[in-house]
């Protein structure tokens, strides 16, 4: 085929308005006419699931055309001039640095790139746990911004009706951030959530948690103690991998073997020996725990439980003298044996095994330059007065200024209730007694629910109660 032969004429620049550029040439696919019902397309193969993709992105009738893929990548430098290129994906990429820059200035953990009507796309920002509007992408931009993405990540970026994972580096401001990427396909589309994963040299200390003196007393004693089991609970989001890591930091690491099996790796700690699970190549969690119970550790952290084989290697290791901090996603503390044993945990082992389970949730603090006085419910003092904390009437609320972007609130800080498991406790949970009935056997050896822990936080200033209703209940102290 001659270079006059494939010169784009006015139909042929109409096709190609149809395929971004990114996917022409990551697919090979040239767009060669379009008569206002089919979509005409060069392939070097006949190839079913590139035609239905094509489909899907275009949403038209596809018909093809074979040509070698020598001539196709030549005569796509054409359809797609190269000056215009160069705009495009600089535009792309400046775009993306902005995103970064204004999500690392505002502390997000997550940014949302979502598709959205005609091609076009949104970025939204996670700040303190609320999604805020970023920018709007048009159809172009949005489709490259998601394709930059994917080539960074070491993402297939001539797949997208599946989901994917990556990772990323980000440098910003002369520090170096790891980003996990990870892509779902919608309407044809893609979304993609950045999440910005945690420096070692960023995970608090358990001190500046806001656990209250005792309950970190509590915590730190059973961190200790040789063959211990504590696990961690909460919702996605709650902040439990930090309370991991900041655990993980108080041991002596240089004196112990202390091993983590994790997926994945949300934060690279000097001194531990740190597996990913990578479930393609057969490194399960259970494999991993296996492997590593026979490199002697003293200490190991177990990303998170989620089927039998973990949950039963992880009791038999506290059995047998090594101790292990894991997250588990359970609604609050007393709740973790159900949890436990929906797993497939035995309630025998499960009793003599499990030393402590910490719930927590994480709440915005309000600015302190521009929150203002106000008065806590009735029930907030009811129940304040219930367990011995009551509040005070005077409180404090949101109101917003420049500072805090108007929301009135920068920063979170974590809310938490602690579940010991004492002799009677361990009873209960061999007898496979419900969350209700392990309440009443709870409370006698000092447990408290979440709500009271963040009266203390309204109580000193530190969040309003309208924030810590967002989290917990009322109910929950009944």
């Amino acid at each position: 085929m001659t270079e006059s032969s494939i010169t784009p004429d006015v139909t042929q620049q109409t096709a190609a308005a149809l395929v971004s550029r990114s996917f022409a040439y990551d697919a090979d696919v040239l767009p060669l006419a379009y008569d206002g019902t089919a979509l005409t397309v060069a392939v070097a193969t006949q190839n079913g699931e590139l035609v239905e993709r094509i489909r899907q992105i275009t949403r038209k009738e596809i018909r093809t055309v074979a040509m070698p893929v020598r001539e196709i990548r030549d005569a796509l430098k054409l359809v797609y001039p190269a000056a215009t290129t160069r705009d495009a994906d600089s535009l792309a990429a400046q775009t993306l640095d902005e995103i970064f820059a204004e999500a690392i200035r505002t502390y997000a953990s997550d940014v949302h790139i979502e598709p959205m009507v005609d091609r076009a796309g949104r970025v939204r920002l996670d700040i303190d746990g609320v999604l805020h509007h970023d920018r709007t992408l048009d159809g172009g931009l949005f489709e490259r911004v998601v394709s930059l993405v994917k080539v960074r990540a070491s993402m297939n970026t001539g797949e997208s009706r599946v989901p994917q994972d990556g990772r990323l580096c980000v440098t910003f401001d002369g520090r170096s951030f790891d980003v996990r990427a990870s892509s779902i396909p919608v309407g044809g589309l893609e979304k993609l959530v950045l999440r910005f994963l945690q420096r070692f040299d960023l995970v608090p200390d358990l001190e500046q948690l806001g656990m209250a003196s005792d309950v970190l007393a509590r915590y730190q004693r059973a961190l200790r103690r040789p063959g211990s089991f504590c696990v961690v609970a909460g919702p996605t989001g709650s902040g439990k991998s930090t309370t991991a890591y900041a655990s993980l930091q108080t041991l002596r690491i240089d004196r112990a073997n202390v091993c983590s099996v994790e997926e994945p790796i949300e934060c690279r700690m000097p001194g531990i020996a740190q597996i990913a699970v990578n479930e393609k190549a057969g490194v399960t969690f259970p494999v991993a725990l296996r492997a590593l119970l026979r490199q002697n550790p003293h200490q190991l952290f177990i990303g998170e439980l989620r089927d039998a084989d973990t949950v039963s290697i992880a009791m038999q290791a506290s059995l047998t003298g090594i101790s292990l901090v894991t997250t588990l996603h359970a609604r609050d503390a007393l709740r973790v044996p159900a949890r436990l044993a929906e797993l497939g945990a035995n309630r025998a082992t499960l009793a003599s095994s499990l030393t402590l389970a910490v719930s927590q949730r994480l709440v915005r603090t309000l600015c302190r330059r521009c929150k203002i006085k106000t008065s806590v419910s009735s029930q907030a003092l009811a129940v304040g007065r219930r367990y011995g904390c009551a509040p005070s009437a005077d409180a404090c609320d949101a109101h917003g200024c420049e500072a805090c972007a108007f929301s009135g609130f920068q920063g979170r800080i974590g809310i938490f209730e602690i579940l010991e498991v004492k002799p009677d406790l361990a009873a209960a949970i061999e007898r496979g007694e419900t969350p209700a009935q392990l309440r009443t056997i709870a409370f006698a050896a000092g447990y408290r629910p979440m709500i009271v822990d963040a009266l203390r936080h309204v109580a000193s200033g530190a969040t309003s109660e309208g924030e810590i209703l967002r989290h917990v209940a009322y109910e929950d102290a009944e």
